[in-house]
């Protein structure tokens, strides 16, 4: 299932490489050819360069003290310029240089035991993006320029391995949506619905019905497809045409 915001220009990278999480594509530019950033399980990120049909690593980093969950290539601390920003599942959160790969910040490592499902936004009014994730079982929104913890859900054990932000019900103000059941307003962080059954493994949004809504779309074990109307707190309701 393609995710939300994904870039175009993907040249002799697959569409299905590019739908994974910690994977990400730098267009090429002046200066180098589309590279490809990877975050591996052994906590490595690694950038590879486009040479043709083929691909050549550029740079890896050091060990990142954990299996790289979350990542993404964005202006994190709005000086214009990209940082890679890389999380692993043993809460530690990193920023290089997206051009020289020189290590910008990493947190302290007693801030979080344990991350997951990372997702970059800005979900406020300030001119950063923010860090969205789930950190020690509770939803986190993280102030990528200042590096400080802007909230935390009072909701605890969270098992979340996906996050989407969207306007899921209409109201004009976007949702943080959970791969677990949760949907919470992203402006004022309250719990908006708890589906108990989670939303799948991947989740993504499309407006099936032509009526101005966001539908979610969630897979379940690799294949199997549920659609939901969040806005109506149900699933959508099946017709068929014979």
């Amino acid at each position: 299932m393609a995710a939300v915001g994904q870039v175009s220009g993907r040249g002799a990278f697959g569409d299905a490489l590019l739908e994974m999480d910690n994977v990400r594509l730098v267009p090429a530019s002046a200066d180098h050819g589309a590279r490809l950033v990877i975050g591996d399980a052994r906590g490595i990120v690694h950038v590879y360069e486009e040479r043709g049909d083929a691909h050549e690593e550029v740079w890896s980093s050091r060990y990142l003290e954990g299996g790289i969950c979350g990542l993404d290539v964005v202006d994190i601390d709005d000086d214009g310029l990209q940082e890679i920003v890389a999380c692993t599942d043993r809460g530690r959160i990193h920023y290089f240089d997206a051009e020289s790969y020189k290590p910008i910040w990493t947190n302290s490592s007693s801030e979080y035991q344990q991350l997951s499902a990372l997702v970059i936004g800005n979900v406020d009014d300030d001119a950063q993006p923010e860090l969205i994730f789930c950190a020690d079982g509770r939803l986190v929104i993280f102030d990528g320029r200042d590096r400080f913890e802007e909230w935390r859900s009072e909701q605890a054990g969270l098992a979340t391995t996906s996050i989407l932000i969207a306007d899921v019900d209409g109201d004009g103000v976007r949702e943080i949506v959970l791969n677990d059941g949760y949907v919470f307003d992203a402006r004022v962080h309250t719990l908006e619905w708890q589906f108990a059954e989670g939303f799948g493994e991947r989740m993504g949004v499309l407006d099936l019905d032509n009526d101005g809504i966001l539908e979610l779309l969630g897979e379940y074990r690799g294949r199997f497809v549920r659609i939901f109307d969040i806005d109506l707190r149900r699933e959508k309701s099946l017709r068929a045409n014979y």
